[in-house]
């Protein structure tokens, strides 16, 4: 049944999992370059320079935490096992937090050993930064729905 209610939050935080993917999440501005962090690495924007470090980590972790509520939504016969799934997605999404603070810390430093003056302003994109605490606050509302559908057919069948 996709005109359920937990089918839109799910679909919601398939959304903000994917905004995450064509935008920056933080820069690294120093006095020679700039530098972007994305969900596929490093990327320079000044022209000239080519820093392209991949953030393997990063990148494997957005398309798990993409592929899983959209799995989900079609697994709407077989509630218990959606609603495992959406635990374990929400648990990624708090992954994703941990992940992402290594990897800034991991690419800050590396921007610091490619510049002789020892100036980075660092900075992060805040609305990229809530989307994985949007995508658990859709899960969490969708494992509600899948909790309260296994309720009303476990009350059915005691109708029975």
């Amino acid at each position: 049944m996709l005109q359920r209610v937990q089918t839109i939050y799910m679909l919601a935080s398939v959304i903000a999992i994917l905004t995450m993917h064509f935008f920056w999440l933080a820069s690294f501005a120093t006095p020679e370059a700039t530098y972007e962090l994305n969900s596929m690495g490093l990327v320079s924007t000044t022209a000239g320079v080519n820093v392209d470090m991949m953030a393997w980590d990063l990148f494997i972790l957005l398309l798990v935490m993409f592929i899983l509520p959209l799995v989900t939504i079609f697994l709407y016969k077989r509630r218990k096992l959606q609603l495992r799934l959406l635990i374990y997605t929400a648990i990624i999404d708090v992954l994703y937090y941990a992940l992402y603070f290594y990897d800034f810390n991991k690419f800050s430093d590396y921007v610091l050993t490619l510049t002789p003056s020892m100036t980075l302003d660092a900075t992060n994109n805040i609305l990229m930064l809530a989307m994985p605490a949007l995508s658990i606050f859709c899960l969490i509302m969708a494992m509600r729905g899948v909790m309260y559908d296994i309720a009303l057919l476990k009350s059915l069948e005691r109708l029975r």
